[in-house]
């Protein structure tokens, strides 16, 4: 009797092992399910709210744009993971040609606003939209308005978002035998007021207030001569050649004076 006893009791202690090592393993089959799902719709949710965040920013730069200077908006940044950063690395070169022949060349660095969140992703690192359109627009008054990039992108363990405005062009007739071309350009860009202040980017799963404010512009005239044939107006980045022909032939030789309108979008953090 004892000796079966011994048996019914190891019987026992045997099947408990059992049943804890299958629940254990339910356990951690669910979890190593349930986890990864819970951070992936949480990451998605971070994604979805960096690119409200950068729609409300568009909405405030374009008010700034059309304001007096040193006109501020305040935008709340909200989102607890990711990094939010200010990049100079867009290079736009502007031409104008005239009979096939370079008559005046510009290169400017302009700034844009990225926001990068890692993750367990794959992709080729290749826009998967673009809200808005190539790098020269012909302007008009309401233009402005109409216009965003905004551009989403993948790679292999992080996804990124990037927010930068176009180059406009403008071409007026002053006088019967005087043109001006204007390129007006919206830079965004950071800077500290005082040298003990911190940097202000990057935010690296951080909350903040962000101050948008609208500097001074900057206009910068080049008299460039006289000229009889017609202009041809290109802007190239580094993945982009845009040309836009002007037909102006007037019957006799017309003065061409190029305006480099800069409006600076400033960000810091408050």
């Amino acid at each position: 009797m004892r000796l079966k006893t011994k048996k019914r009791g190891a019987s026992n202690i045997i099947a408990t092992l059992v049943i804890f090592v299958v629940m254990l393993s339910a356990i951690t089959l669910a979890f190593s399910q349930v986890i990864p799902s819970v951070e992936k719709f949480q990451a998605s949710s971070d994604f979805v709210a960096a690119e409200n965040t950068f729609m409300n920013i568009d909405g405030s730069i374009k008010k700034l744009i059309n304001s007096p200077e040193n006109a501020s908006e305040i935008i709340r940044y909200e989102i607890g993971k990711g990094i939010l950063d200010m990049s100079f690395d867009r290079s736009i070169n502007l031409t104008i040609e005239s009979e096939k022949v370079v008559i005046f060349n510009y290169s400017i660095l302009l700034g844009q606003l990225t926001y990068r969140l890692d993750g367990h992703y794959k992709g080729n690192g290749g826009s998967i939209y673009n809200v808005g359109s190539p790098d020269l627009l012909v302007y008009s008054p309401n233009r402005t308005a109409d216009v965003t990039n905004i551009i989403y992108q993948t790679f292999d363990d992080y996804k990124m978002l990037k927010l930068y405005y176009d180059i406009f062009v403008s071409i007026e007739n002053i006088k019967t035998d005087e043109v001006e071309v204007n390129f007006i350009i919206i830079n965004l860009n950071t800077t500290q007021v005082d040298s003990y202040q911190k940097e202000y980017f990057p935010l690296i799963n951080s909350e903040a207030k962000l101050e948008l404010s609208k500097r001074a512009q900057i206009i910068k005239s080049y008299s460039l001569g006289t000229f009889s044939t017609d202009l041809s107006i290109n802007a190239e980045s580094s993945n982009y050649l845009q040309k836009l022909d002007y037909d102006y032939a007037p019957s006799t030789s017309f003065s061409l004076v190029v305006n480099i309108i800069t409006v600076d979008i400033n960000f810091s953090v408050i």
